[in-house]
């Protein structure tokens, strides 16, 4: 299943956008949020991480891919985690960019599954990822993050 399939987003204006994981049902499924901006633009929470969510929003359109990562006209990404539980920060290992509050960084770090509160069941993935793709084997990976959050307050600027 590709990343277009998996994923759905719904345009709340001035540059922010909702974004569901379609086949995941469950009371847990995180909101997952993207905020253009003129700058920078940010990701708040990644969702399970089954598919690839930066290919999702250069894909679907959301972002301009400009080429290569290196590219001067692509505007940097970073994914932003509240708190990581599993279905807000599985997909943070998608992202070259991310950022988490102190108090979780060396959670995420081991990729603690415990910490994490990593409990998924096939029931809740109505829809396999993958052919062979079971719920058991669904574990959070290890993310260095790049940016340790404390007391922050990130500016982000909308895109206009």
């Amino acid at each position: 299943m590709s990343a277009l399939e998996w994923y759905a987003h719904k345009s709340l204006g001035d540059g922010i956008f909702w974004i569901q994981e379609r086949f995941y049902e469950s009371g847990n499924r995180a909101n997952i949020w993207l905020v253009r901006g003129s700058e920078q633009d940010v990701v708040i929470d990644t969702g399970l991480g089954l598919r690839s969510l930066p290919e999702y929003l250069y894909s679907s359109g959301l972002l301009q891919d400009c080429g290569a990562k290196e590219d001067a006209g692509r505007r940097p990404l970073l994914a932003v985690a509240t708190h990581v539980h599993f279905d807000h920060s599985g997909g943070l290992y998608q992202f070259d960019q991310v950022a988490v509050h102190r108090a979780e960084a060396e959670a995420l770090a081991r990729g603690d599954n415990f910490e994490t509160v990593t409990w998924l069941s096939d029931s809740e993935v109505v829809r396999a990822p993958s052919p062979g793709w079971r719920a058991r084997q669904f574990r959070v990976q290890a993310v260095q993050p790049t940016l340790i959050l404390q007391d922050d307050i990130l500016n982000i600027t909308r895109y206009y």
